[in-house]
């Protein structure tokens, strides 16, 4: 009975992990390389530096390095950039779908706060703000609106 029971231990901590709230986008047509490059450029031009230890380009995954920054209340906070271009869901012809979000954490306790260890720092949810931002760039690099038709030209008598 009591070996029944453990079988049904790991499901209690199931909710333990992080949990992101993605914006997505579709590309306009494009190859896969292109789609990467204006990730990285669009990502790189809003002062995000690549983490190479978890970006994989095979995978479509880009993710930042922590940046640094002091709230307003003086509690240090970091956040990054996690992206993902859904390769199996996407083609050349139809686009791209791109997943992104920007997590936040902060040093709720300011003693720590000069040198704080890394079980120090707590999840502080998303930059909303920052991830529409980052949202409204990714558009006008990845998914142009498409130009509108040329009128035709009148023929004159």
């Amino acid at each position: 009975m009591f070996a029944r029971c453990l079988l049904f231990l790991p499901l209690l901590f199931a909710s333990c992990g992080l949990v992101r709230d993605w914006r997505e986008l579709r590309t306009s047509p494009m190859t896969i390389g292109e789609c990467q490059d204006g990730l990285i450029h669009v990502a790189t031009g809003a002062a995000f530096t690549s983490d190479d230890s978890v970006t994989d380009r095979g995978l479509g995954i880009w993710q930042s390095r922590w940046r640094f920054r002091v709230l307003d209340n003086r509690h240090p906070a970091r956040y990054r950039l996690r992206a993902e271009i859904l390769v199996d869901e996407g083609d050349p012809k139809t686009g791209w779908p791109i997943r992104y979000a920007v997590d936040q954490e902060t040093v709720k306790d300011l003693r720590r706060s000069l040198e704080p260890r890394e079980e120090d720092w707590s999840s502080a949810g998303q930059d909303k703000e920052g991830e529409a931002i980052l949202g409204e760039r990714l558009v006008r690099r990845l998914a142009p609106l498409p130009a509108a038709p040329r009128p035709a030209a009148r023929k004159v008598p």
